[in-house]
């Protein structure tokens, strides 16, 4: 289970600041397990899903977390920028784009 531990500080200027963090061991493992997927699985390129059944990434939490705070997370177009960029291929699980 991934688990990610957040607490909110209080600056001195009364602003707050999110502070997440995550067990490497946990994002490590995660990496991969990706890799495996993406190039020992029968279905190593994305096809295309007009009904988004396939999956083409696992992500960690804490990313997932940055994610919906940068509006990333479920806008379909920024999203698939997201994935689409080599320095987040680590998190896919399909070669390919989106």
């Amino acid at each position: 289970m991934e688990i990610v531990k957040t607490n909110i500080i209080q600056n001195a200027d009364d602003s707050l600041t999110i502070v997440s963090e995550q067990d490497t061991d946990a994002i490590k493992s995660l990496i991969v397990g990706n890799d495996k997927l993406k190039f020992n699985n029968r279905n190593t390129a994305y096809k295309g899903d007009s009904e988004f059944k396939h999956r083409v990434a696992r992500i960690p939490l804490i990313l997932v977390e940055r994610m919906m705070r940068e509006g990333v997370w479920g806008n379909q177009e920024r999203m698939r920028e997201w994935l689409n960029n080599p320095e987040n291929s680590p998190f896919r699980t399909t070669k390919g784009k989106v």
